[in-house]
This record gives C-alpha cells, sequence and structure tokens, in this order.
C-alpha cells in the first residue's frame, strides 16, 4: 500500500495489514519531526505534488518488490502541518528472510528522500526572552 495523506497512521494497524504467516521478516523505518538543538523549529509543512509523488513511490516500491523478493511493502508519507514528535513517514517490508526486508526498507527510505516529490519547509518559532 502506498498513502500520502494529511492524516496520522497506527503503526500497529499498519503491520496488521501487511503482517502474514508466510512472512518471517519485517523491517519498519518510522520518521518523526524532531527538535534541532540549533534552531527554534516548531513543526515542518511537507508538500508534494501527489499525482506526480504517486507515481514516483510505486516505481520505487516495483523495484524494490522484484529485486528482495518482497512480499508487500508500506509506504505512507504525511504532509500538511506537522509538530515535534509527529510521525512524518512509516516504511514496513515483509519478507520470508531478513535480510531482503532491511536492505529494501532502508533503500526505500534513501530512494524517497532524494526521488519522490515532496518538498519540506521548517516552521519557527518565537525565540523565548532572557
Amino acid at each position: 500500500m502506498i498513502k500520502i495523506s494529511k492524516e496520522d497512521f497506527n503503526l500497529e494497524e499498519e503491520f496488521k495489514k501487511i503482517h502474514t504467516k508466510n512472512n518471517g521478516a519485517y523491517s519498519f523505518f518510522l520518521g518523526t519531526v524532531r527538535q534541532d538543538i540549533n534552531d527554534n523549529i516548531d513543526g515542518i509543512f511537507l508538500e508534494c505534488y501527489e499525482d506526480l509523488a504517486y507515481r514516483q513511490l510505486n516505481k520505487i516500491k516495483e523495484c524494490s518488490v522484484k529485486k528482495w523478493n518482497l512480499s508487500d511493502c508500506t509506504i505512507i508519507h504525511r504532509i500538511g502541518d506537522l509538530h515535534i514528535s509527529d510521525k512524518i513517514v512509516l516504511v514496513i517490508t515483509a519478507a520470508p528472510h531478513r535480510a531482503d526486508c532491511i536492505e529494501a526498507c532502508e533503500y526505500i527510505i534513501d530512494s524517497l528522500k532524494v526521488n519522490v516529490a515532496l518538498w519540506k519547509f521548517h516552521i519557527k518559532g518565537k525565540k523565548k526572552e532572557p
């Protein structure tokens, strides 16, 4: 499954959707909004060109399924206003063996970061007065 949404997702629910008795391994990548120590960031704003992003994500998924013999793969990416600690992105890979899962999961998140029409903007907070 591939999904781009403003709505939050539930990790356990997404895992239940991909889980089967035929898989011996699952790898997860969960990305969240982090506080940068050197910057006063309240959150981020993510936007995308959805039609193009879906095509790009499908291409990444198809390549991964073939190359690493995945039985399934989930990619969810949020857009819109997100605050510190909010979930941004979830990648779950499923396969009979762990090496395939781990390598595919890493490839997917790395590819997503550079090859998908998503843009991130920092939301600056107000500096605290001394």
